[in-house]
């Protein structure tokens, strides 16, 4: 992968400039007509290791304040290459002000702020620009960038939110994990090695709590280098697109887990479909988007063959319905709003359905699984301490016996 500086221009003459990274030259062409513009020029330029990793530190948080302070300024009558500027200036990461500056140049220079935009996909992803090209098209920029900023708003707060809801449930299940192996590795083996060392017939709670104690003792080291092992194996897999179609199906049915994934990506895929079909991008263009968007390949799988038999002249709600990944609410009302012409609205109402429902979902499984883990942990520290006593009154009654 290099990276180019480029010189191009779009259909009407506009010119653009800027720089990509792209595999080879042909490459950029390709990703460079994607975006409606044609090369015209490149030099391929050194790789500097600071540019290759600044922009992993922007943020969504400097995403939601740049569309928040655009569309006040726009609003305010203030020219976009002004407004550009006065926020690129006002951003506290300098990185994403350098990505500001230079999508000013590129303004400056002839192109549109959603060609401007596509130069730096690294850090606008395709639906913001998609968003950002239709409302060139409609000439409602201000609401292209309202919709943005509702969009990754969303996001966040979704982000927040699985984040709050997973904390302390995981925190639980990975001190439970640790106290477990901590039990059988060092505390149990003291006290059972007493026993062992006993001329008794052991009973079997005992004999059962020896062999995994010594079992975490003698292939501890060997079991988790499995482990390890086989979950680098199962991302390589999963890096493959055949190994993620198979891992994102099982991942969906995955008892609890698999209800959380998918209220998940219903809520993605309403609130993406809803915001593009707003902001003017027709519903084919619209569905390509939201495929490259889904996190889940199998549910973006869906999408793409509803894209493609919506183009043999099919409607959607029928083609979601074939697959049988979709609910049947979201197929309800998907199918509600293009009886109704009114598909946006009653996308909007799904996704405020989910808005609400996931971070219930998501509650709902934590909260199954805590009492789970404290139970399972009752049970191994009862268990030991009934193979203990077991034990120790068969010792007593053993030497009672030999008097």
């Amino acid at each position: 992968m290099g990276r180019y500086d480029y010189n191009a221009v779009d259909d009407y003459g506009r010119k653009a400039r800027g720089t990509m990274s792209s595999p080879d030259e042909k490459s950029l062409r390709e990703q460079l007509a994607a975006m409606g513009m044609h090369l015209v020029s490149q030099r391929q330029v050194a790789e500097s290791g600071d540019r290759a990793l600044f922009r992993k530190k922007i943020k969504r948080a400097d995403l939601i304040d740049f569309s928040y302070h655009l569309k006040t300024l726009l609003g305010a009558g203030v020219p976009l290459v002004g407004g550009l500027s006065d926020v690129a200036e006002q951003s506290t990461n300098p990185e994403f002000r350098e990505v500001l500056r230079d999508i000013r140049r590129n303004v400056q220079s002839g192109a549109t702020l959603s060609g401007a935009f596509a130069l730096h996909p690294d850090v606008f992803p395709e639906v913001f620009v998609s968003i950002m090209r239709a409302g060139e098209v409609t000439g409602n920029m201000d609401g292209a960038l309202s919709d943005l900023h509702r969009f990754l708003t969303w996001q966040e707060e979704l982000g927040k939110t699985i984040r709050q809801a997973t904390y302390y449930p995981m925190t639980v299940v990975g001190m439970v994990s640790g106290l477990i192996i901590l039990l059988f590795t060092f505390v149990f083996p003291r006290f059972l090695s007493i026993f062992k060392g006993a001329a008794i017939d052991l009973p079997l709670p005992t004999r059962i709590v020896i062999a995994i104690s010594e079992s975490f003792r003698d292939y501890g080291l060997y079991a988790l280098g499995v482990v390890v092992l086989g979950v680098v194996a199962l991302r390589m897999y999963g890096r493959t697109e055949a190994g993620r179609l198979r891992v994102d199906g099982w991942k969906l049915k995955i008892p609890l887990v698999g209800e959380v994934i998918r209220a998940i990506e219903m809520s993605q895929f309403s609130h993406f479909t809803a915001s593009l079909f707003r902001a003017g991008v027709e519903m084919t263009q619209t569905l390509a988007v939201v495929e490259k968007v889904m996190g889940n390949r199998v549910l973006a799988a869906v999408v793409r063959q509803a894209r493609e038999e919506l183009i043999a002249g099919g409607g959607l709600s029928v083609a979601l319905r074939k697959s049988g990944e979709f609910p049947p609410m979201v197929l309800r009302m998907v199918s509600a709003g293009e009886t109704s012409g009114n598909l946006d609205d009653t996308l909007e109402n799904v996704s405020a359905y989910y808005d609400r429902e996931v971070p219930a979902i998501v509650k709902k499984t934590f909260a199954i699984l805590e009492p789970a883990m404290t139970i399972l942990l009752a049970l191994v520290v009862l268990g030991a301490a009934l193979s203990f006593f077991l034990a120790l009154y068969k010792m007593v009654g053993s030497m009672g016996a030999g008097k």
